[in-house]
């Protein structure tokens, strides 16, 4: 709105709204719009491309194949941008930390999940935010932590403000933070001590999931590689879901089929009905 138009809509004067304007800190009413004009692009810019690809005639293949396209170059220049720098420090911090918590809300709770699960088998203690426990619960559990602890955050754009002031919190708490996000210019990277940059630009979504998943997944290679016993570790797990995996076929041929001794299958509550042998 134009100032006239908005003093209509409020109710006040020309006068007052540049005095708000500058008590705020701006030079004025103009400058104020201005501003806020930029924040609303940003929130507002994926909506205007999925108008744009919308408005274009494509049949369905040819969606699926400019999506998956836009993935693989997401990929690629993820793969490009990498820091050897940044990688390595953010495996150190992994493997270092006491305890490790994984933030991320919305579609980044999904991701911080798969991270978590993946560095749990390498890792103690490794715990990630859900979307039901929202930002209080997130910093109920970052009250325990302190400068030996590690938290990850995840966020793209849109940034959610949740992430970035739990974030921020544990900052204040000198809680190392490895931030997984898109660019230089997001509000975490100013947070982070170490960032990991996935590039997540998308026609028809905010965000790339797909590049968001293969930095994690890389991630999570990194630390198995180098964290110790991280073969005993795997060994343990494999035999420990042995008996809540579905066996298939062998992938070579062979001239007599394999039998492995498995364990016994699930017990109807879930649990193996007795003690679990690797094959």
């Amino acid at each position: 709105m134009s100032i006239h138009t908005a003093v209509q809509a409020v109710g006040v004067s020309v006068a007052t709204a540049n005095r708000f304007a500058r008590a705020i800190g701006f030079g004025g009413y103009a400058e104020f719009r201005d501003e806020l004009i930029k924040g609303f692009e940003t929130a507002l810019e994926p909506v205007n491309r999925l108008e744009q690809q919308i408005s274009k005639t494509s049949t369905t293949l040819e969606v699926f194949q400019a999506s998956l396209n836009e993935d693989v170059r997401n990929v690629q220049r993820t793969l490009e941008a990498l820091n050897a720098d940044s990688c390595a420090r953010a495996v150190d911090l992994v493997l270092s930390a006491r305890r490790i918590y994984v933030l991320g809300f919305d579609n980044a709770a999904s991701l911080g999940s798969v991270l978590a699960n993946g560095l749990g088998q390498f890792r103690d203690d490794v715990r990630s935010v859900s979307n039901t426990e929202g930002a209080f619960g997130g910093a109920r559990h970052l009250s325990h932590f302190d400068a030996s602890d590690l938290v990850i955050a995840i966020a793209f754009p849109r940034y959610i403000k949740d992430t970035i002031e739990l974030a921020r919190l544990a900052k204040l708490r000198r809680v190392p933070i490895l931030a997984v996000t898109d660019s230089h210019q997001s509000p975490l990277a100013a947070i982070a001590d170490t960032s990991l940059y996935a590039c997540s630009e998308r026609q028809l979504s905010s965000v790339s999931n797909a590049s968001a998943l293969a930095i994690i997944e890389a991630l999570v290679a990194a630390v198995a590689h180098s964290a110790p016993s991280s073969v005993r570790r795997a060994e343990e797990f494999t035999s420990l879901v042995l008996p809540w995996l579905e066996v298939g076929p062998s992938k070579e041929r062979t001239s007599k089929p394999i039998r492995a001794k498995l364990a016994s299958p699930p017990s109807r509550m879930g649990r193996p009905t007795r003690k679990s042998k690797a094959p």
